[in-house]
């Protein structure tokens, strides 16, 4: 069965594959986790009081990236590793980084999962809502892709799963 394309590719414009990768990809990562900071810590949100502990934050990273509102996961990426998603949930972005710490939770369920990007689609109707995508394998910085300027898609962040000390 072939993966669905992820809403608003028909917005690309440009795809960027960073050359490195951040330092929780780093030496000590496995394909089913990373090592790094937990999500609560180092969010643009952290300190909401939304706990992400089991995960850490991942969003686009070099200098041409690092400002990137409308971006989205990598299509080869996206169908390589999809789970299963997007799974809607009645969300704004007005309420991040609630729908992230929700996200978290529907990875936990499933056993495959070992990361999740949150995004929130239609921003700007009376249809906007959040996506949580579950993937099988560890999303890395350069598995992101730049939407349009005329999205109406806004990437809210990957999350991988945490090694356990």
């Amino acid at each position: 069965m072939a993966a669905a394309t992820p809403p608003g590719y028909q917005d690309v414009v440009q795809i960027e594959k960073k050359k490195a990768a951040a330092d929780a990809h780093s030496s000590g990562s496995s394909s089913s986790c990373v090592h790094g900071a937990p999500a609560s810590s180092v969010t643009p949100d952290a300190g909401t009081g939304w706990p992400i502990d089991s995960y850490t934050y991942i969003r686009p990273t070099n200098n041409n990236t690092a400002n990137w509102t409308f971006y989205g996961v990598e299509q080869t990426f996206y169908s390589q590793h999809l789970i299963s998603g997007p799974h809607y949930m009645g969300l704004t972005h007005a309420t991040d980084p609630y729908g992230a710490f929700k996200c978290q939770y529907t990875c936990n369920a499933d056993a495959k999962c070992v990361s999740y990007f949150v995004s929130y689609e239609k921003v700007g109707t009376n249809e906007e809502h959040m996506n949580c995508i579950l993937f099988d394998a560890i999303i890395g910085p350069e598995n992101f892709v730049k939407l349009g300027d005329n999205s109406t898609t806004i990437g809210a962040g990957g999350y991988d799963r945490l090694c356990v000390a």
